[in-house]
């Protein structure tokens, strides 16, 4: 694979790959030019869970990494580390601007395993990768002593499909049965004389001799990948770049036990563990920008450990626990000067919750209610990552300008990508925001005539008011009807139900939850039992979805179908340009967002709030 070029002019903003590229995508990460690496631009490889492979994309111009430094619109090579392993979570390591090496998560062997990728420069400049090689000569086993010889003839490897593993050939009578000890059984078997090309191409060969059932050919490839056995699942990864260190969440089902363990990437071994309660099971970690501060969930414990990096001596690092609402799933850190927020995302719970890393209390994303509130979302969330660089949102300040914030990008089970505000907790909306359609307001007058008012606000000339905190007011029908017994308004909404507050005539009214207010007139006339005011209500939530081209699903050509969403992997560059003069430096900020069972992955623009490339 080549350096990504500074430009390629007949790169499209909107574009997809040949079809076939993953396989289960499950994780994905970046790696910026200024982390190291020979790339001039941001490069994201994803790992797939059910072919073994690491897939590099080059973020910017919407592509695969090619092969081809002539051609770099080709479809480009997957680095192999075994089609059997299961593949998770996964950083990128690049100590210099030649060498690349990625790790990850194996769910197969239990493993940490390291792949060098970029080990390198050509003699031209480009990038050099790291080939595949025999290991010794393929060894015979005359299983009975009967005397046959076999030998294998033209035995070749292949970068994109040749990984490190111990490979197998047993004769079964009829045909050659052939296992990789890292790819598994294959579906094809070999025949004497026969050209033979294993199930993804990582081994071609011809036998040829006679042989009898249980006879075996073995031989070991390698392409420099190493495991690591770190005692357990390995369940997330944290890269501390400026540390030359990965953390690991490690957890043992046999003994029930986990460990946060300080793997030195120099060295190649876990140099430290981190302490932690004897029944954690540590899962995903979020690190401040810094990396001196990092933040693991626990799946079992309502609590996120809060870690004090010690660089110096690792296992000194000072461990403290953050109190919660449950077990949490996922976590991701967002600050500035004026704030640090954590976003915690609990086990099974359909939202978020936002706490404030210097008090360490929760924050009320709704004032409005007697309770601490998070943010409800209508599925599970299914990972977060924190955005890079702050951006301008879609939704204007009361002084009509762009508000700008950081942001956390929340991805949920039923395939929408959310954008939360990092300093308030509440989700981004579009350029019209929460509000209340003027044509959907109706008054149903019962019995005798009456005149009751809906003060329409003089600046929105709107009458019902909508939190402005995108969440909060949800996408349903509202309902006002007079109780004449009572003497009042009983308010009802479609999703969020009857209200405990009433409405009284020429006093303003605020639903139990604070999402929508409106003031009542008395009129010359008096209400009547029955009478009735119904008006709809648009969260203006921004949400990325498969709706690729924003017609509301009405060309099923357009939509993707976005199944068992992962994590997002956050990304950062310059699209225009640099500054100077009279230019504005024009920075694009947004998420790698795979889809393990679509087999798609998307490029989305945060600022822009849509999705600007498929890879699929």
């Amino acid at each position: 694979m080549i350096a990504l070029l500074p430009l390629l002019l007949f790169a499209c903003e909107d574009t997809s790959v040949s079809e076939g590229t993953f396989d289960g995508p499950t994780g994905a990460a970046v790696l910026h030019p200024d982390q190291g690496g020979p790339f001039y631009e941001p490069v994201a490889v994803v790992a797939n869970s059910r072919s073994g492979t690491l897939i590099p994309l080059d973020v910017k111009h919407g592509l695969l990494v090619a092969d081809d430094p002539a051609a770099p619109f080709l479809r480009g090579s997957p680095i192999p580390t075994g089609a059997a392993r299961i593949l998770g979570d996964l950083v990128i390591w690049a100590p210099d601007t030649q060498t690349v090496t990625l790790f990850a998560a194996d769910a197969r062997t239990e493993t940490l395993i390291e792949v060098p990728w970029i080990i390198g420069q050509e003699t031209d400049g480009s990038p050099k990768e790291r080939e595949p090689e025999l290991l010794g000569e393929p060894v015979f086993n005359d299983a009975d002593g009967s005397g046959d010889s076999v030998e294998l003839i033209d035995l070749r490897l292949h970068s994109s499909a040749t990984a490190t593993e111990d490979w197998l050939l047993t004769f079964n009578g009829e045909a050659w049965v052939v296992d990789g000890s890292r790819s598994g059984r294959q579906a094809r078997k070999a025949f004497a004389s026969q050209p033979y090309v294993s199930d993804h191409g990582a081994v071609e060969f011809v036998l040829s001799g006679a042989a009898t059932a249980g006879d075996t050919v073995s031989f070991s490839t390698d392409n420099g990948l190493v495991e690591h056995d770190l005692g357990g699942y390995v369940e997330a990864l944290a890269l501390l770049h400026d540390h030359g260190a990965i953390l690991a969440s490690v957890y043992a089902p046999d003994s029930e036990t986990g460990q946060v363990a300080w793997f030195d990437v120099a060295s190649g071994a876990v140099t430290a563990t981190l302490p932690l309660p004897a029944d954690a099971h540590p899962g995903r970690m979020a690190t401040d920008p810094t990396g001196d501060l990092v933040y693991i969930t626990d799946l079992a414990s309502a609590v996120v450990y809060e870690v004090f990096v010690d660089a110096a001596d690792p296992a000194a690092s000072l461990v403290s626990s953050l109190p919660i609402s449950g077990p949490a799933i996922d976590v991701a850190w967002q600050g500035d000067d004026t704030y640090e927020h954590l976003f915690v995302a609990p086990v099974g719970a359909n939202g978020y919750e936002v706490y404030d890393v210097q008090t360490g209390d929760q924050v009320d994303l709704n004032p409005a209610t007697p309770e601490v509130d998070g943010m409800t979302l209508s599925a599970p969330i299914t990972g977060m990552a924190a955005g890079l660089d702050p951006i301008l949102l879609q939704e204007t300040s009361p002084w009509d300008g762009r508000v700008e914030d950081r942001v956390v990008a929340i991805s949920s089970f039923e395939g929408k990508l959310f954008i939360a505000h990092g300093s308030t907790g509440c989700l981004a909306h579009d350029d019209t925001g929460p509000y209340s359609p003027s044509e959907t307001l109706t008054i149903t007058d019962v019995g005798t005539d009456s005149d009751i008012i809906l003060y329409a606000d003089n600046d929105t000339a709107r009458a019902v008011q909508v939190n402005r905190c995108g969440g909060l007011a949800r996408s349903e029908v509202w309902t006002v009807s007079y109780d004449e017994v009572e003497g009042s308004w009983r308010v009802e909404g479609s999703i969020s139900g009857e209200q405990v507050n009433r409405a009284f005539e020429d006093q303003r009214y605020t639903s139990d939850g604070g999402e929508i207010s409106f003031l009542l007139l008395a009129g010359t006339v008096p209400a009547t039992d029955g009478d009735r005011i119904t008006f709809s209500v648009n969260s203006g939530v921004l949400a990325i979805d498969g709706d690729l081209n924003n017609d509301g699903g009405i060309d099923p050509s357009s939509e993707l179908l976005l199944e068992t969403p992962a994590r997002p992997a956050p990304y950062s560059y310059l699209a225009g340009p640099t500054g100077g003069g009279w230019d504005e430096v024009n920075r694009k900020v947004g998420v790698i967002w795979p889809m393990t069972n679509a087999d798609t992955v998307l490029r989305v623009n945060m600022q822009a709030g849509k999705t600007e490339v498929v890879w699929d």
